[in-house]
């Protein structure tokens, strides 16, 4: 196949892939329509949440008050014996806990039992303190009661009245971390009937709708904005300075800037959103999702030209062209349904680890090939460089390999991390720094090297027509262009200083034969 029908069927597939995401509710304001709810089954919500005295932050909506609102409307509808003249209820409790406890279990003969309600006879055994006679019909809750808050809604009797219910309660937050909510139908007089809620439950914190565990990424990601604005500005300086002088690397520079700016940008603003409304815009967590691989994807294949001198020693890719664009598409396919589950792992408790764990891994392979291919090619361009003696070259990429080595160790050290919390359960008990460990050194990281890409291969004096003078020495025949130098190309242009992209502290080499390198 051409490389544009290539192109055309990852596309498709991805797009494929893309529409078997589940549509889930997007926001701390959670919908329910038609839920069944019948004897002896219950909901559960988990979101993490400040209290008024612990939260960063406080201001519209919440106004420092922080709570769990229902708003909801239950019905019942008779089976074939079911009586409207019987009263019943549905509970609701919130529980301030990691996890939560529920049911009895008991052996009899050998064989398990396990009860979820709790009943008179269990009641009146006295099997534990979570059922007791205050509890009949309840949910069994095993966590501590200190952390428990029940309430409950009742059908009354009356076929005028009976069918269906609303309710308007409120459960204030007086500690911070994840707190459940529990939805349950254990009455036995719902047995023969149908029952469906209806209507929304409001998780609002002191400053907003955000989750406690998402709220850090509103200024994260505003602060990051204004620091890619403020060095955007200065990297357009540099290049009105010295635009006679630019070369295509610092032109993808410019690309992968603009890009990580626009990213931050619409991540702040998707967030700023999300806290004053409640619901997560479709349309930008799309775009923020195909910025942010975008942002990651054009990144890697920088430093993957960088690595092999594109711009600096060679003129073009030359036959890693083809590998690299490859690497490019399915990296931006495999990590954009990735980061769109991540995204909605954020703000919805529904979407399964094993899909991000699953999709985690093509994608790290995919990085580890990057990493490779990265340290192959400086390795292999170190070594042609020290061959040929461009001390000022040398220098430049020995610092960039010095920058991506001190990245790669703090990488490896916040995996071994994250992956020892995730191994151990512990992520939960973590909630407070979870954003950082699980997106935002990753984002810091990244922007390290992008900074130190910037600053190395930023624009100066004579940079091009430097960057030229030795090309055709660069792309000597052999595997790692170890072509003789000729002296005329080896010397400096007259009157001008070397191509040093601001190295310019750094002595000329002028001869070949007496000059060192470290």
């Amino acid at each position: 196949h051409s490389r544009k029908e290539i192109l055309v069927e990852a596309i498709m597939t991805f797009g494929g892939l893309l529409l078997m995401l589940p549509i889930v509710a997007l926001g701390d304001v959670f919908k329910y329509t038609n839920t069944p709810l019948n004897t002896g089954a219950y909901l559960v919500r988990r979101v993490e949440m400040f209290n008024s005295n612990d939260a960063p932050s406080s201001g519209s909506p919440g106004n420092g008050r922080s709570y769990i609102q229902l708003e909801l409307m239950f019905t019942r509808t008779p089976k074939d014996t079911g009586s409207l003249e019987t009263p019943a209820h549905i509970s609701f409790a919130t529980v301030a806990a990691e996890k939560l406890n529920i049911g009895l279990s008991e052996e009899t003969n050998g064989e398990k039992k396990e009860y979820f309600c709790c009943t008179e006879s269990i009641a009146a055994a006295g099997m534990n303190e979570a059922c007791t006679k205050e509890k009949v019909n309840t949910l069994i809750i095993r966590n501590d009661p200190h952390t428990v808050q029940y309430s409950s809604v009742e059908f009354p009797a009356g076929s005028h009245v009976a069918t269906s219910h609303s309710v308007n309660a409120k459960f204030p937050i007086t500690r911070s971390g994840p707190h459940i909510l529990v939805v349950s139908n254990c009455d036995p007089v719902l047995m023969d009937f149908n029952v469906e809620m209806n209507g929304t439950t409001v998780w609002m914190n002191p400053y907003g709708y955000l989750p406690a565990t998402s709220y850090y990424f509103m200024p994260f990601y505003g602060t990051m904005a204004l620091l890619y604005l403020a060095l955007a500005v200065i990297w357009m300086i540099l290049n009105a300075l010295y635009w006679k002088d630019i070369v295509m690397l610092q032109n993808y520079i410019t690309c992968v800037l603009g890009v990580c700016l626009i990213e931050n940008m619409v991540l702040y603003f998707d967030y700023n959103s999300f806290n004053s409304t409640g619901h997560r815009n479709e349309v930008t967590l799309f775009l923020g999702a195909i910025l942010t691989i975008s942002r990651r994807t054009i990144a890697r294949m920088l430093i993957m030209a960088v690595s092999i001198g594109f711009a600096l020693v060679r003129p073009d890719l030359g036959k890693n062209k083809k590998h690299i664009i490859n690497f490019g598409l399915l990296y931006f396919c495999v990590g954009l349904i990735q980061q769109i589950l991540i995204d909605l792992g954020k703000v919805h408790t529904g979407i399964g680890d094993h899909w991000r764990t699953l999709l985690a891994i093509p994608v790290a392979a995919a990085d580890s090939g990057c990493y490779w291919f990265v340290f192959i090619s400086l390795y292999h361009l170190i070594t042609m460089l020290r061959v040929r003696q461009q001390i000022v070259k040398l220098a430049l990429y020995k610092s960039f390999t010095k920058v991506l080595v001190v990245s790669v160790v703090l990488a490896t050290i916040f995996s071994i991390y994250h992956m020892i919390i995730t191994a151990r359960h512990q992520v939960l008990k973590h909630w407070r720094i979870w954003w950082f460990l699980d997106e935002g050194v990753w984002n810091i990281i990244f922007s390290v090297i992008f900074l130190a890409v910037c600053f190395l291969f930023r624009p100066s004096q004579a940079a091009k027509r430097y960057a030229y003078s030795q090309l055709a020495t660069d792309m000597a025949d052999d595997e790692y262009g170890l072509g003789e130098l000729e002296d005329e190309e080896a010397a400096p242009l007259a009157g001008e200083e070397l191509f040093s992209l601001g190295d310019d502290d750094l002595e000329p080499v002028v001869d070949k034969k007496t000059a060192k390198v470290d």
